[in-house]
C-alpha cells in the first residue's frame, strides 16, 4: 500500500481512538450524575438498570472496536496493514474505507461467521 494511503488510514484511525475515548468519558461523567439521582420507585429502578445494562454493552462493543483500532495502528506500523490476518491477501481499500480497523477479508469474514455458531461468536469477542 502506498505511504500516502497508509498515512490516510491512519488518520482515520486515529480519529475513531479519539471518538472512543471521548464517548467512553462522557458516558462515565453521566453515570457520576446518575448515580448522585434518588430513585423515587420500583418503575424508575427497572429502567436505571435496564439503561445500565444497555450502556455497559455499548461500552463493551466499543472496547472490542478500540482494540481492532490498536491492533491496525500497530499493524501500520508494523508494515503489515491492510492485509488479512487469516489468509494473508490485501483487503481492499473500498472495505477499508468503510471499516479502517478490519482485520479481515470479507470472505475469510463470512467463512468464519458461517462455521461458528452465534454462542461461539459471542465468546471470541469477549475474549479479545
Amino acid at each position: 500500500m502506498k505511504k500516502n494511503k497508509l498515512k490516510h488510514f491512519q488518520s482515520l484511525l486515529i480519529n475513531i481512538r479519539a471518538e472512543i475515548a471521548g464517548d467512553v468519558e462522557k458516558a462515565h461523567q453521566n453515570e457520576k450524575g446518575k448515580e448522585a439521582e434518588h430513585m423515587a420507585d420500583i418503575s424508575d429502578d427497572a429502567a436505571r438498570s435496564y439503561e445500565k445494562k444497555l450502556q455497559g454493552d455499548l461500552e463493551e462493543q466499543e472496547w472490542v472496536k478500540l482494540k481492532q483500532v490498536e491492533t491496525a495502528l500497530e499493524n501500520i506500523d508494523n508494515e503489515e496493514y491492510g492485509t488479512c490476518a487469516a489468509c494473508e491477501i490485501e483487503i481492499p481499500e473500498a472495505r477499508l474505507e468503510i471499516m479502517p480497523y478490519a482485520e479481515f477479508c470479507t470472505q475469510c469474514l463470512s467463512k468464519m461467521e458461517k462455521d461458528s455458531s452465534p454462542d461461539q461468536n459471542i465468546l471470541n469477542i469477549r475474549e479479545l
